[in-house]
């Protein structure tokens, strides 16, 4: 066991501050290089003008209003029965929204202020190899619901926050707190595509908006 007298121990501790303030000052030199090389894989940012975005949704509700069908004598509720359908013959609400044929007013309250559909799709990339991607569209469900409904009792709103398992979602957590209750079901498969809309080799293309 070596043992060290005071003038060893000084030279000791002075060596090892050297060798921190070095290290501290080489970070502050070299952040910029670091940071560039990290990033170097990553695609340049590219803010999106507001027409770009308009463009973006605007296609988008294109495609959802394609997901459901006019289809009558498929309920008693003639209210219902003239609304479009989902391939499990039972009400299409957000295609009956955006072609205006109903307007839901996000409170029962008559005084409460009206809150505006919010426009924000979040991307979840699927865990099964062959399964097409999710695009969750705030604004189909700000129609009815308000934020508080969801954040942050059942999703903490931070990206990479909620580790989503379609097994918990089937057993009422996630998205099954509505979905499957008073939210289209998840069957027929048809269904299933209402959600999971995005084919893997377009994940990072056509929906780099992310």
């Amino acid at each position: 066991m070596w043992i060290l007298n005071k003038r060893p121990k000084a030279l000791l501790y002075a060596c090892f501050l050297c060798a921190t303030l070095a290290a501290v000052a080489g970070c502050g030199l070299a952040g910029d290089a670091f940071s560039t090389l990290m990033d170097v894989d990553q695609p340049p940012k590219h803010e999106r003008s507001s027409q770009e975005v308009s463009d973006y949704y605007n296609k988008f509700y294109a495609t959802v209003v394609k997901k459901g069908r006019i289809k009558q004598g498929t309920t008693d509720i003639r209210a219902i029965d003239g609304l479009p359908k989902d391939g499990n013959n039972q009400p299409n609400w957000t295609m009956a929204v955006i072609n205006g044929m109903i307007s839901p007013r996000g409170s029962l309250d008559p005084d409460a202020e009206e809150e505006l559909p919010f426009d924000m799709n979040v991307f979840f990339e699927a865990k099964v190899p062959l399964m097409a991607n999710v695009i969750f569209p705030h604004s189909i469900h700000t129609y009815w619901l308000s934020c508080n409904v969801c954040h942050p009792k059942i999703f903490i709103p931070e990206a990479g926050a909620n580790d989503v398992t379609m097994d918990e979602i089937f057993q009422g957590e996630w998205c099954g707190r509505c979905h499957g209750k008073v939210a289209f079901t998840f069957w027929p498969r048809s269904n299933c595509t209402r959600c999971h809309n995005v084919l893997k080799g377009e994940s990072l293309t056509k929906e780099n908006w992310r």
